[in-house]
């Protein structure tokens, strides 16, 4: 556990130093190639046009820039969002079984007991390569199913309240399950990338083509406005995957799910 953690840290540093660290390259070498460039061919109030165009640039990227990382944050906490809903109607639903005859509330929390372990064992290390599920999961939903099913028309008219409940909060778990599958498949379209990447190197090209007295303050500047660039492309490709990376959301609430599930057999 430990070193597949650590191994996820580094992976992430590496992917941070190259995102960043390739945007600062790229915005202090086209300074000093720019600058080599128009050193001659600069020309009264060059500069004020030049500013003038790459601010109203950059304000339009920054604006962008900043909606889609706010896009790609309220996926990522929809999805963790969505993780937790399941979870805490899978202890709802376990709870609701006491209700019930004695034999049917137990094959039930059996079969929800069964559904929480294969997320936790199965799906979870497989969320985003796997759209439909595990097997062993779709088998236990099934047999909760068949389980209401077996029981007589008698048994469900004396708990009907509570027959209600147990078939709208399973539908509900249904309903988590399908998204958070959705949610761990899903991609950021290409055509934000395009925006982001493309809109990026736009506005730190044309801060190449200002002319400073001074190389060093030139090049430092627009290396800042590079790594800054890079760090908020970084936080979109964190983000975009929900379920795997440095942030990805882990299986610990249903964990959780189950100690309440044993502390609810207990009688606690």
């Amino acid at each position: 556990m430990a070193s597949g953690l650590g191994g996820a840290l580094m992976h992430s540093f590496g992917l941070a130093a190259l995102v960043i660290g390739a945007s600062i390259a790229f915005a202090a070498g086209g300074v000093v190639l720019g600058r080599w460039a128009i050193r001659k061919h600069v020309a009264a109030f060059h500069n004020e046009v030049l500013i003038s165009l790459f601010a109203a640039a950059g304000i339009v990227y920054a604006i962008l820039l900043g909606f889609l990382v706010v896009v790609v944050w309220e996926s990522y906490d929809d999805a963790h969002r969505n993780v937790a809903e399941e979870a805490a109607t899978l202890v709802s639903l376990y709870r609701l079984t006491y209700g019930m005859d004695a034999a049917h509330g137990a094959e039930m929390r059996g079969f929800i007991r069964d559904y929480t372990d294969a997320v936790i064992e199965d799906e979870w290390p497989r969320l985003g390569s796997d759209v439909a599920g595990r097997e062993r999961a779709r088998k236990a939903i099934g047999n909760i199913d068949r389980e209401f099913a077996k029981m007589d028309a008698a048994t469900k008219a004396a708990d009907a309240q509570v027959h209600i409940e147990f078939l709208h909060i399973k539908s509900a778990i249904i309903a988590d399950r399908n998204e958070r599958l959705q949610e761990a498949s899903d991609t950021i379209p290409w055509v934000m990338w395009f925006g982001a990447v493309g809109g990026g190197v736009i506005v730190m090209a044309m801060s190449f083509f200002i002319y400073m007295e001074r190389a060093w303050p030139h090049v430092l500047m627009t290396g800042l406005m590079g790594a800054l660039v890079g760090m908020l492309l970084y936080i979109m490709i964190v983000l975009s995957t929900p379920f795997s990376g440095p942030l990805a959301i882990g299986p610990e609430h249903f964990q959780a799910a189950l100690q309440v599930m044993d502390d609810d057999d207990r009688g606690n």
